[in-house]
């Protein structure tokens, strides 16, 4: 009971100003290593994104400040891009740097962009929350594959053009 009580006050001393709110069947900590393990039907909500995975390690610094977060076996994320897009997707593995930003999806990742046909296939997308930057990577026998709506495409231009003034 003892080190189910360190691990909860780990994570609210890891987010005193968000929330992060962790489901599992398994939690393990070890302060002396900077790590956090959770496994069994893992379910990880920050704000509005979320992260679900067989397996999540949460690396932290002497702090106890997250930096770096691994899940792997069946990744579903849905997060919200600081430039107001939202995507949600799948991968077998994904890796999360906190100072970046950086997402990286790792073998069958998939991202879909919520509400738009645009969809990003491949072995390793990179998507960087802050920036909103994505780079793809494929393999000789899995190239990475673009689905677009070019209506859509267009769509966003014309949105983010200035309204014209008739004198």
């Amino acid at each position: 009971m003892k080190k189910i009580f360190l691990l909860f006050s780990l994570f609210f001393a890891l987010n005193a100003q968000e929330t992060l709110e962790v489901t599992a069947q398994k939690f393990f900590g070890d302060d002396a290593k900077g790590i956090t393990v959770i496994e069994g039907n893992v379910h990880i909500k920050k704000s509005k994104d979320t992260l679900e995975a067989n397996k999540v390690i949460i690396h932290t610094d002497k702090d106890r400040k997250p930096e770096f977060y691994e899940a792997e076996g069946n990744v579903k994320f849905h997060i919200f891009m600081e430039n107001g897009r939202e995507i949600k997707g799948h991968s077998d593995k994904l890796t999360y740097n906190a100072g970046s930003g950086e997402y990286r999806l790792l073998q069958n990742a998939v991202v879909n962009e919520v509400g738009k046909e645009n969809t990003i296939r491949g072995e390793e997308i990179i998507v960087n929350n802050e920036s909103g930057y994505a780079n793809v990577l494929g393999s000789q026998n899995k190239p990475a594959k673009f689905i677009f709506n070019l209506d859509d495409i267009g769509k966003d231009k014309d949105e983010n053009k200035p309204e014209e003034k008739n004198e």
